[in-house]
Order: C-alpha cells, then structure tokens, then sequence
C-alpha cells in the first residue's frame, strides 16, 4: 500500500459563528496562531462581530479589510470597564435596575405616569415608602408618592395591577442603557464587536467585504512515518489539527504554516494607566497635549481617517479631523495614518549575540517630517499570509530601525573569536618600559549556508569604543559595522571580521621577577631594549641564587642551634663525666665553629646581594 498523508481535525470550542459572515480560508502556524479569512456583506447598520475576550488583543493587533471603497472602517466595543465606566453617567447603580424600590429612590425627581386599575396619575416622584397590605399576611407592600402638576400630592400603591411609564425620553434610555449595560456583562468570555464604515459624505450602501485576523490557536502537529520499500525508505508526515478557532469550518482553504516566526503578545484591550507626575496647583499658561500610543497602518484597501498632524519639541500630534461618537465604556479602533515605505527586508545575524541561527528583519525608515509613533507591527506577505510580528520603536524624523520579525532555521552559524597581541616599539626612560602593543581580535563567523536555496546575509558586527575595524567593505552604523555575505545553497563557509587597537603599556622594571623579564624578553625586539632585558635576566637570576644560598644557610643555622641545645641539655641532665658526655660537649664545641662559618658566608651572600641590587638599580636608572 503506497503511504499517503491524513489531517486529523479534532473538533475545538463551540462558540456562536461569526454574524452574517463566511470563513473562507484559515492558516495555522507553529507560532500558536490561526489566521482568519471570512467574508461577510456590510450594511449601513453595520456588521456584528462576536469574539472571544481571550482573542480580542490579537484582533484589534491585526484585522484586515478589503472591499469598502473610500470609506473609513471603525470597530465599536464595549471596553474592559465597560459596566463600571456606563454606570458612572447614569443616575442609579447596577443593583437598582434589579430593585424597583432602588430604582424609584436613584430616581427622586424623575417625572412619571402611574396607571392602576384604569387611572392615570401623572406627577414628579418624591419617594417610595413601606405601607400595610390590604391580604392579612402579606408582606413588603409600598406605595410611591408622586407630585402632581397642580400640586397635588397622590399616593399609588405599588403592586402586580400598577405600571409605570418614565415620562422623560432622557430617563428612559438612561434605564435601557443600564440594562444593555448588563446584558453585555453577562455575556462573560464574548465581545460583540460592531464593525461600521464612514464614508466623508455619504452613507455606503450594502457591500461585500473581505475580513482577515488572527487569535490563539493550538499548535498543529507533524508525526512522521518512516517506512522501507522496494525503492528506499518512504518518509510519510501526518498532521494533527485541532480546530479550536470557535467558528465553524465548511470548505474552507486550510493552511499549515510552520517556522519560527515571532507572535508578540500585546495588551490593546486591558486599560492601562500612564505614570503621570504630580503637577503644581498653580494652572500652567500652556498646556501641552500629550502624546498617545499609536500604530502604523501600512497599505491597506480602506483609506484612513483623515488628520491634522503637527510636531513639539518633546511630542507628536495626530489630530482626527472627523468628529467621533463613543458611548462611555465602549472602544474604538480605526487606522489614522499610511505611508508608503521601502521594503527593505534582510536576514541579519548580529554578531556577538551568540544565535544558532540569522533573523529576518525589515528596516523602517521614518519618512515623515515628525515622529513616527511605536507599537505592535504585524506583517503580512501577498499570498502567504502572517510572516511575523515586530515591535517598532519611536523614530525621529528620517531615523531607521531593523526589527527582527522571524528566524532563519534554515542558516546555521558560529563564532569564534582568538586574540593576538603584538608589541610594536618599546622603550626606556626613568627605569620605566613604555611599550606600545597592538592587540588584534580574530572573529570568524562559520557559516552553514540552507539546504535549498541560496542567502545574502548580513552580519551586524558589534562595534566596540577603542576599537579599529581592520577589514573592508563594512557600512558602519551607530552600535554595528555589517557586511554582506553572498551564501551559496548548502555552502560551508566563513567570514573573518579583524580588529584592533593600539595601547600603551607602562611597566616599572624594577618590580619585573625573572617569569616577567622572560616575558617581556621574548615580545621586545628592539636591540638596546633587549640588551637590557637580557643583563637584567642575568642580575635578577644571580639575585635568585644568592636568595637561595642565604635561605639555605639560615636554615643550615636553625638546624645546628636546635641540636646545640639539645646536646647542652643532655649534659646538664645527666652530669657525669663520660666518654658520652664527653663527645657530646665536643659535638657542641664544633656546631659553635659550624654556626660561625655559617654567618661568615650569609655576611658575604648577603654583602653580594646588595652589590647585583646596586648594580641592577644602577643598569635601569641609567638606561635612558
């Protein structure tokens, strides 16, 4: 039976379809992403979009359109404080919409029409009290009192036969608010997100658009098969796929991404507050817009928001010229700003950093005469969907960034560094060495190049303050020095960076021991210089050995006046006049000459010493 592959779907989380949408093409990628592609038909009402608050972040990073014409899309939500943030407009708390007695107080004021048992009363409400009940048992009866427009004071009692109506249209949607309010809460793990278009002059009619987003996903899987057959062995790769989108896939154009590429994670949905220092109670005469957190839409079907931008000292500004509607509690999202950038893409390996493998990266170049805002950038390639994310940071006017968005696992390096050191002059003067080294640092960058297809890398080689780049053809920058390497297919090669700075050492000879003076001996070629070195070599090694005999002396001495009083204090112990004590008192005798002629030989050691010490002073100090 000849091996074929098999997709395995596990069915993922039940979760409502999206509204009056088709999912045509989904992409999952290793990164632990899904990619998207519906489409739905918009109308002047807009398009509902439901979406799980754990994907909602991952929504508002990367949604795309197509198929609007001029119109500026906007994304309308309710935001995280959503229910807090709508009660705090409204007169009443989120309890009362679930206490009448609550409500009536909250609303003390508030005119009304009271009808029961066929009579209408209509009047302003003063306030809600407890009063009996007319069925012996019954309890918790009220009774609303109302001021009527003449200035009657009525009493309604408040059973299952009164209804009330707030007469105020403002009241009324106040309390349909709160209750909306409520019922989006209660919807836990979904946001409805309202998808509508604006268009400068007109409203746009019912047409068909094309949506693409990404959400968490889980990571498909590959097992491989290895069988033998007549021809060789058979590789087979099965993937496991789990749908865990929570929509619904009917013929849909399923892709299998794999690869390293980076997904960020970024907070756009949860509020977040900005540090702000405490100001003066004095109110300054200027106050100074601050800047807010933006992205950059790149190109895209829809235009964006037309705004008025201008540039400060410390901060950009980007002014919506169109006037925005947002109820309290709810989101917007819309893009405000394109250009048009270069495509600069590269695979970079930053040296230094000690990476198995290269990145892939774009530079962005700030074309605009102010600051191009930072955030989240997701990038997409024509025909393969999601190729990364990056993270951009603020630029200056006409300043350029490379940001890493993916790794080439295909490309393989290493580095090794070696290191050389030279000395190129030296000298004496006042008993000092002054020598003047060149260090030189080796890097070599191995290269293993991809099995298919050939690269042109570049390497972003780290440059250090002291440091002169020795070899050519580098385009400095302001942290790097980067060279551009053409790699063949399946190449195995490498690269040399060299290095090197000029220093100068200064060494007291008079402190150098004899391993120094061998040392500086070898790497010294001046003749002189070495002439020297080699006298001192020949001092310092006399100065050893002299060191060595007055050592062995003194302890020679040491040795002999410890059996000088053992040999006393056996004669005195024993007191007689033997043959034994008489050798002893002979043996003391002698070790008293021993001693003697010991010092007499440290004297003049030691009297040598001096003269090689004398004579070294003297060679170092007159060696200029």
């Amino acid at each position: 039976m000849r091996p074929f592959p098999i997709v395995i779907l596990c069915a993922g989380i039940g979760l409502p379809a999206l509204a009056d949408t088709n999912v045509r093409a989904v992409t999952l990628s290793t990164a632990g992403l899904a990619m998207i592609e519906a489409q739905a038909s918009l109308s002047g009402d807009g398009l509902v979009l439901p979406v799980r608050r754990t994907d909602i972040d991952d929504f508002l990073k990367s949604l795309r359109l197509s198929g609007g014409g001029n119109a500026v899309p906007m994304l309308t939500l309710t935001g995280p404080g959503g229910l807090e943030d709508s009660f705090a407009t409204l007169p009443f708390d989120a309890d009362a919409l679930q206490n009448l007695r609550a409500l009536l107080d909250a609303m003390t004021g508030a005119p009304v029409t009271a009808a029961r048992r066929g009579i209408d009363v209509q009047g302003r409400i003063m306030g809600v009290r407890d009063v009996p009940c007319a069925t012996d048992g019954q309890q918790g009866c009220i009774a609303l009192a109302l001021r009527t427009g003449a200035g009657q004071i009525r009493q309604i009692l408040l059973d299952d036969a009164t209804e009330l109506t707030f007469s105020d249209a403002a009241d009324s949607a106040a309390v349909d608010r709160g209750l909306d309010a409520l019922r989006a809460a209660g919807q836990g793990q979904m946001l409805d997100v309202q998808l509508s278009m604006t268009a400068p002059d007109t409203t746009p009619e019912a047409q068909d658009i094309s949506l693409a987003w990404l959400q968490s996903a889980p990571v498909w899987k590959t097992a491989w098969r290895a069988e033998h057959g007549p021809d060789g062995m058979v590789l087979t790769g099965w993937a496991v796929v789990e749908n865990a989108t929570g929509h619904d896939w009917r013929d849909v154009d399923l892709t299998l991404a794999t690869g390293a590429v980076q997904a960020l994670q970024v907070q756009l949905y949860d509020r977040q507050q900005g540090a702000r220092k405490l100001a003066d109670m004095a109110p300054p005469a200027l106050m100074a817009s601050a800047a807010m957190e933006r992205s950059v839409a790149f190109e895209s079907a829809y235009d964006a928001a037309p705004v008025a931008m201008d540039d400060g000292d410390s901060f950009s500004r980007f002014t919506l010229t169109t006037p925005v509607t947002l109820n309290a509690g709810d989101m917007i999202s819309l893009p405000f700003l394109r250009e048009t950038l270069e495509d600069a893409r590269l695979t970079i390996y930053r040296g230094g950093t000690g990476a198995q493998h290269p990145m892939i990266a774009v530079v962005v170049e700030n074309p605009l005469p102010l600051r191009l805002p930072a955030g989240v950038m997701t990038l997409y390639e024509d025909g393969r969907g999601h190729a990364g994310d990056a993270m951009i940071p603020e630029l200056a006017p006409g300043a350029s960034e490379t940001v890493d968005f993916a790794r080439d696992t295909a490309v393989s390096l290493r580095e090794d560094v070696a290191q050389i050191e030279t000395v190129q002059s030296a000298r004496v003067v006042d008993g000092v060495l002054i020598a003047e080294e060149r260090l030189e640092q080796r890097t070599t960058y191995r290269i293993e190049g991809a099995a298919q297809g050939a690269r042109r890398l570049t390497i972003a080689h780290p440059l250090r303050q002291g440091w002169t780049i020795q070899t050519e053809g580098g385009i400095s920058g302001l942290d790097d020095i980067r060279f551009t390497v053409d790699v063949a297919e399946g190449a195995m090669m490498s690269y040399n960076v060299v290095e090197y700075r000029q220093t100068q050492r200064r060494v007291a000879l008079l402190d150098l021991d004899t391993d120094s003076l061998n040392y500086w001996s070898d790497r010294v070629d001046e003749g002189d210089t070495q002439a020297l070195l080699a006298q001192m070599q020949d001092l310092r090694a006399q100065e050893a050995s002299l060191q060595r005999d007055i050592t062995r002396l003194n302890d020679t001495e040491t040795t002999l006046i410890a059996d000088q009083e053992r040999l006393v204090g056996l004669i005195v112990q024993l007191g007689d006049d033997s043959a034994t004590t008489q050798d002893r008192r002979a043996r003391v005798d002698a070790i008293d000459e021993e001693i003697e002629s010991g010092r007499t030989e440290i004297a003049a050691a030691s009297e040598r010493l001096d003269a090689i010490r004398s004579d070294l002073r003297a060679l170092v100090l007159n060696a200029d």
